[in-house]
């Protein structure tokens, strides 16, 4: 079969694998759909120290049963699944605490197993989620993007529905998720920032109440005058250097809560303790999600609460590699692109 591999820091090259095969208490799926996921780029460009060449990433995706091992019972050949790509343990401390995201035995498809930039994948049984014969591949593509999304609020300290204001730096597919949780969950002024127009302008689309362009307007006094100078209750950072970094923080108000998703700070961000101590802000990473955001990720999606593939491109996977570069260097107007095999 055919697999874009990932060789070295950026070179991704198409090549001839071996099948995989299916073994007790896994499937083997054709896959249907595989999204780029930043941390992918990542990878690419040698940053992430948990991939390592040769690789075949790709945690993002849907696929078809073909085949079945030992022991799997409730999936059926020419089921259509997606696929939760993280193997934690289930017994550990955090697992048993419902954190099952941070299980320090965790593995994750596309990371430490082959992943699904291939024609098909031998995955774990337990973490396939069955499809509404509605949901397409794209969409179902997307269901683990949403559950990164949906766990950011998941875990605020203000998720008992007193979330009003909501700033997200960064309008990328993180960013427009977010968005759109934060809308769901009953947010009534949401700001955004990025410097790319097509973004801001979805953004605007997806019920921002305010777009900012960074490269002319500061991004703080424009959220500060959105929320009559009070800042805001949670800021999402989802670009992953430490200026918007701080950004985040400077723009919460008194008991805030700022929550770092992106990646790939090339040094430290700097905080006001002063500051932090004086207006009792909270400031905490989000790392993946768990079963349960997943499960709600695919039901919002089932359901249209979330509009997951106005951002999508899709393209053949024998052009992955090129698009990669792309993506790094020039991406324009995309912003999430999605693997489809051949055959």
């Amino acid at each position: 079969m055919r697999a874009l591999m990932y060789i070295g820091t950026r070179q991704m090259e198409m090549q001839d694998v071996p099948e995989p095969q299916a073994v007790s208490g896994t499937v083997v799926l054709k896959v249907g759909a595989a999204s780029i996921c930043g941390s992918d780029l990542h990878g690419f460009l040698g940053m992430s120290k948990k991939r390592v060449p040769p690789l075949v990433m790709g945690h993002e995706f849907t696929g078809q049963v073909i085949e079945i091992g030992g022991g799997v019972e409730h999936l059926a050949i020419g089921d259509r699944v997606t696929v939760n790509p993280i193997l934690s343990c289930g017994h550990c401390v955090e697992c048993q605490r419902g954190r099952s995201s941070i299980c320090p035995k965790r593995t994750v498809i596309g990371i430490d197993h082959p992943g699904a930039f291939a024609n098909y994948i031998s995955v774990p049984a337990r973490l396939c989620f069955k499809l509404p014969d509605h949901i397409g591949d794209i969409e179902g593509s997307m269901v683990e993007s949403l559950s990164n999304a949906l766990h950011i609020f998941e875990r605020s300290v203000h998720n008992q529905g007193f979330i009003k204001s909501v700033a997200i730096i960064g309008a990328g597919t993180q960013g427009l998720l977010a968005l759109q949780v934060a809308r769901h969950i009953g947010a009534t002024r949401i700001a955004i920032t990025d410097m790319v127009p097509s973004r801001l302008e979805m953004a605007t689309s997806l019920g921002a109440t305010v777009a900012i362009n960074v490269r002319d307007t500061d991004p703080i006094e424009a959220i500060m005058e959105m929320t009559d100078g009070q800042g805001v209750d949670v800021a999402v950072e989802a670009v992953g250097h430490p200026e918007t970094q701080e950004q985040a923080v400077k723009v919460l108000k008194q008991g805030g809560e700022a929550v770092l998703l992106g990646l790939g700070a090339a040094s430290n961000m700097s905080i006001d303790g002063v500051t932090m101590v004086n207006k009792e802000l909270v400031v905490r990473g989000s790392y993946a999600y768990t079963n349960l955001d997943f499960a709600y990720s695919l039901d919002l999606i089932s359901n249209g609460k979330i509009d997951v593939t106005s951002m999508v491109v899709t393209r053949d996977l024998e052009e992955g590699g090129a698009l990669f570069g792309t993506l790094v260097d020039n991406p324009g107007d995309l912003i999430k692109v999605a693997l489809l095999p051949a055959g």
